[in-house]
């Protein structure tokens, strides 16, 4: 398969929020509904970035990235992908290399505190070389999270940018 990385519309976003309408209450934000989440994820977010297959135009993954509030040189990732990707890591990596050069340009760090029991989402951050930190319980939290980060300096032998504003493909 083939896809097209764009800067997302909100025809994406709607898309992947009704995916998500009868998905469970994340474990780190249980009192909001998961679409709800990714529509006020989207409003606060610096960059927002959809793939799309070129053979039908259905967006297959969402990808965004906020300031941090005490800090706005780092940005807090997040990512979301549909059903369209499972058997298909490696494609999904490939497009957030493409994504995340675009983001390290803005801010030189990004980070992300994930559910320890994620380990498919672990191990493809840990691919793309993020640096992963023991799990740990947060306030409030039965769960634990693994904080990861990655730095633009150490992503840059990975950076493969095109022009400013032209379509990423892959």
């Amino acid at each position: 398969m083939r896809y097209q990385v764009l800067p997302a519309t909100s025809a994406d976003v709607a898309y992947v929020a009704s995916l998500l309408e009868d998905e469970p209450a994340a474990a780190d934000w249980p009192e909001k509904e998961p679409s709800r989440r990714l529509v006020e994820a989207c409003a606060f977010s610096a960059q927002i970035w959809a793939a799309r297959r070129l053979s039908d135009g259905a967006t297959s993954a969402l990808w965004g990235v906020t300031p941090r509030l005490d800090n706005p040189e780092v940005g807090y990732l997040w990512m979301m992908s549909v059903a369209a990707f499972d058997g298909e890591s490696r494609e999904f990596s490939m497009l957030c290399r493409l994504v995340f050069a675009e983001m390290l340009d803005q801010f030189p760090r990004l980070e992300q505190h994930i559910d320890a029991r994620e380990d498919r989402t672990i191990g493809l951050l840990r691919g793309l070389g993020f640096e992963i930190g023991k799990p740990q319980r947060q306030l409030g939290s039965a769960t634990t999270f693994h904080h990861v980060w990655l730095e633009s300096q150490s992503f840059s032998r990975y950076s493969n940018q095109p022009g400013a504003g032209a379509p990423l493909v892959h």
